[in-house]
């Protein structure tokens, strides 16, 4: 019980990087779904899978270094590290870089019309 107790902060981490790394598999569901011009069965069935593989990493996460005991901490960790890549990724990655594209494509239709 001792050795539970004083690795909880080492299980908070690696829960936190379990979480912050299942936000990917979201980023790669919106990459597919962007070059396969958002069709809705492909979205459910992406969804579904990017469920399943967080999910499934938050088990195995907590199976290895929680001992398999889920505890509030743990799943709190999970989700709001999951929260927080999805935030920064959105607003600080996935928008300048639609409006640098934007701004690209712009300037390559202009040239090509005149």
């Amino acid at each position: 019980m001792l050795h539970e107790t004083l690795s909880q902060p080492a299980i908070f981490f690696y829960l936190v990087l379990g979480g912050f790394a299942s936000g990917f598999f979201f980023d790669l569901k919106n990459i597919l779904l962007s070059f396969f011009k958002k069709k809705q069965i492909l979205s459910h069935i992406l969804m579904f899978f990017c469920v399943f593989l967080t999910l499934l990493c938050l088990y195995f996460l907590n199976l290895r270094f929680n001992y398999g005991q889920f505890r509030i901490f743990s799943i709190v960790g999970f989700l709001l590290s999951f929260s927080i890549q999805r935030f920064l990724i959105l607003n600080f990655v996935a928008n300048p870089v639609t409006v640098w594209y934007n701004k690209i494509k712009e300037k390559r239709n202009g040239e090509k019309q005149t």
